[in-house]
């Protein structure tokens, strides 16, 4: 217990200073792009955002387990996450590329480099996330919060100096993630090297058709979950200005900071159920309840306070998307809450239930958005986004009930050791700080 709360204190205190961090990064972004720029870089970054994760093949999701389940040594995830995601990354550029050469209006929204920027950091990005979420495979929960921090202080660093010093616009804050993504990369390949001694290991078609095997069971979450966020942006790059797309992307950025806190409980999570064997249902159960109450309170701020904050962080050019964030406020809340079952069910070595259960929500996302974005215009992006994540939370909330045993009432009622828990918490970090 105590090592767990340590872990999930170090992770959310890195989170927050990364959340600062990225906020203060959307800022610039929004200042010096404005809203006609802010939706070519969106625009830029879904595209290669929905081809890394269609060609990845739940690279990811497979690294971490089979590391965190101890069926791979470090040496080992590492190299087949380097065969892996080089392969992946190589069909979602070519693929880029040929679909550069169709006629759509998708890619009239950015300029030809930015495209190839975005097309570029896509195995930089691949390596970047994996490394650094195999960290936490081996429980070194401090170093992937350094180096987290350092990813977010090295592209906002970046984006002053390119876009700020420079002006070098939407192609800038794209190379900002690709230095980045270089830096996080080289010092986790370092850090792994100077303390697990890891090397290049042989090549073991047996291993890395288990890895495909696990990463496809949970591919179509993967790309449904993505596609569920990013639908809109994508829908919008077809029939909306790149100034509306804009406003969309913000209103989405930031209702989506209050997911850093199912984020941070989910990789405390991940290592510890894949190892238990039954999977800690219950304190699953109890991360649900603490994780409900603390992101409804969190998006209901955002909701009530959203013009101000729009107005100091983005710039009264961005006022239309207070809307949008308080239609978008009510879907996070239910996706935010549900989000701590998906550890659960990858870490029981179900992945398939994720992926069936975010698929289906991203079918009634596009659903809406087809009947609704002629009749109601941007708002119906934003609907659509809140519906979908609805129904995708509860199939995933049916899923972890099927699974784990528990009946609904024990999910969902408060007890005192709920809050002793988080009493305890509280006070171990009042004691050490």
């Amino acid at each position: 217990m105590a090592s767990g709360t340590r872990d999930l204190g170090i992770t959310f205190a890195a989170r927050i200073v990364i959340i600062c961090i990225g906020l203060g990064t959307q800022s610039c972004l929004a200042w010096l792009l404005a809203p006609s720029g802010r939706g070519s870089y969106a625009v830029c970054l879904v595209f290669a955002a929905l081809l890394r994760v269609v060609f990845a093949v739940g690279c990811d999701a497979a690294s971490i387990y089979f590391v965190a389940a101890k069926r791979f040594s470090v040496s080992e995830g590492i190299t087949y996450t380097l065969i892996y995601g080089g392969i992946g990354s190589g069909l979602a550029i070519v693929t880029g590329l040929v679909l550069m050469q169709l006629p759509l209006s998708f890619f009239d929204k950015a300029t030809p480099t930015a495209f190839y920027l975005a097309l570029f950091s896509i195995p930089t990005s691949i390596y970047s996330l994996i490394f650094m979420r195999l960290l936490t495979s081996v429980y070194e929960f401090g170093w992937f919060a350094i180096i987290s921090i350092m990813y977010g202080l090295v592209q906002f660093l970046s984006i002053v100096v390119f876009l700020g010093m420079f002006s070098l616009g939407v192609s800038g804050a794209l190379f900002a993630i690709l230095v980045a993504d270089i830096v996080a990369i080289t010092s986790t390949l370092f850090f792994f090297r100077r303390e697990y001694g890891i090397k290049m290991e042989p090549l073991s078609i047996v291993n890395l058709w288990e890895m495909l095997h696990y990463g496809a069971r949970y591919h179509i979450g993967k790309i449904s979950n993505q596609a569920n966020i990013k639908v809109g942006t994508m829908v919008l790059a077809f029939f909306a200005t790149r100034e509306e797309i804009g406003l969309f992307a913000v209103a989405s950025m930031l209702t989506f900071q209050a997911t850093v806190i199912p984020d941070v409980i989910s990789t405390v999570l991940m290592p510890r159920v894949a190892g238990d064997g039954v999977g800690k249902k219950e304190l699953v159960a109890r991360c649900f309840r603490l994780t409900a109450i603390i992101c409804g309170i969190l998006l209901l701020v955002i909701a009530v306070f959203a013009e101000p904050i729009v107005v100091i962080l983005f710039s009264p050019k961005f006022l239309p998307a207070v809307l949008l964030i308080r239609i978008l406020s009510i879907g996070v809340v239910f996706r935010c809450a549900c989000k701590v079952f998906e550890p659960y069910l990858l870490g029981i070595n179900r992945p398939g239930s994720v992926s069936i259960s975010v698929a289906i929500g991203t079918v009634v996302n596009l659903t809406v958005l087809w009947f609704f974005l002629p009749v109601l215009g941007l708002p119906a992006a934003a609907l659509g986004i809140v519906v979908g994540f609805f129904i995708s939370s509860g199939l995933l909330s049916f899923c972890f009930i099927r699974f784990s045993g528990l009946g609904l009432k024990q999910i969902l009622q408060l007890g005192l050791s709920d809050w002793a828990f988080v009493s305890n918490t509280v006070k171990q970090y009042r004691q050490k700080f």
